[in-house]
């Protein structure tokens, strides 16, 4: 794992620590659906007041567009299996300069992964920059 990519959960879990039940996978791997059927273990959960996933953070170097989708699907069909009323936003957060260069292209490709991503609430990808300006 790169340094940059251990500072983003770090930077994360400090900012939103407060707001949020922040899960980081440089602590210990994030397991979804749980333990035993762990098909899937994003690089972040947040978790409001009710222990209910609000936020699904992937910290990405390198992405591709298949991973993108795939790790969508793979967080939509985890939810399905847990019971809480809330949808989370599925962020990918992107700091690699060839990873940047192509957010407009994992966008769209993301439209199609939207579409039957019915538990999700959102898929959203940003640079790095521009997530620490969000306000999640």
């Amino acid at each position: 794992m790169l340094e940059k990519h251990k500072d983003i959960q770090l930077w994360i879990k400090k900012y939103y620590g407060r707001k949020y039940k922040v899960e980081v996978e440089i602590d210990g791997q994030n397991y979804l659906p749980d333990r035993q059927r762990h098909w899937y273990q994003p690089d972040v959960i947040l978790r409001g007041k009710n222990g209910e996933i609000k936020y699904i953070i992937e910290v990405e170097n390198d992405p591709v567009r298949k991973a993108l989708v795939g790790a969508s699907i793979l967080a939509d069909y985890s939810i399905a299996e847990l019971v809480q009323q809330t949808k989370p936003r599925l962020v990918f957060v992107v700091y690699a300069k060839k990873g940047i260069g192509q957010i407009s292209n994992f966008n769209e490709k993301l439209k199609i992964a939207k579409k039957y991503c019915a538990n999700l609430k959102n898929i959203e990808v940003y640079p790095e920059l521009d997530f620490k300006r969000l306000k999640l």
